[in-house]
């Protein structure tokens, strides 16, 4: 049974965790610190090292969180949408939802701009994020292929990569503008070879 105690460590792991995760896709890695983070949660800054024994530490948390997060949205687009359209729809809304009105980034994306400041580790995790969004985009392109719900197919791995390429800069654009409009210009022609009955508003 968990005490009092217990509640509160996970209470303030879990904000500790969401405070930093905010800081890292408005500025980037290196455009945070641990004093910021103790001040947005109200703690000191020796708390923080409680939980995590270093920035590193924190970020590779906030990463494999993330990751599950978004691991999990995808198995759950695969299983219930049956149509490749409405798979990468729901990708697009997805991703447009993490830019907060263009005021922050996927949390991969920020750490991706400043990679050469990550620990091997954080980077090989990176890298497994992005590998498990291809193969996902791939399949979903395969799909296309067969059942016709999106238009104008290529190769599904070379799609694959100019999808996520595109999602991803057009997450850097709204932001750099303060503008969320920029990333649904930005995706217009994708989702316009998704066939009408898969299509949906991408800003509702």
């Amino acid at each position: 049974m968990r005490t009092m105690a217990d509640v509160t460590t996970i209470t303030t792991k879990t904000a500790i965790m969401n405070a930093a995760e905010d800081a890292v896709r408005k500025r980037g890695y290196n455009g945070f610190s641990l004093d910021e983070v103790a001040g947005e949660v109200g703690i000191q800054k020796s708390s923080i090292y409680y939980h995590f024994s270093s920035k590193s530490e924190l970020i590779t948390a906030l990463l494999r969180r993330f990751s599950d997060q978004i691991f999990s949205f995808l198995d759950d687009a695969a299983a219930t949408e049956k149509r490749a359209g409405d798979r990468l729809m729901k990708y697009l809304l997805e991703t447009r939802s993490l830019i907060d009105e263009g005021e922050s980034i996927c949390l991969s994306v920020a750490l991706n701009i400043d990679q050469q400041s990550l620990q091997a580790k954080i980077v090989d995790d990176l890298l497994l994020f992005h590998q498990v969004n291809i193969d996902w985009l791939a399949r979903t392109f395969e799909l296309g292929l067969q059942d016709g719900s999106i238009r104008d197919i290529g190769d599904p791995v070379e799609e694959a990569n100019a999808c996520l390429a595109l999602v991803d800069g057009a997450q850097l654009m709204a932001r750099a503008h303060q503008n969320a409009e920029l990333y649904d210009q930005a995706t217009c022609l994708l989702r316009s070879r998704i066939i009408a009955s898969a299509a949906k508003d991408v800003t509702h």
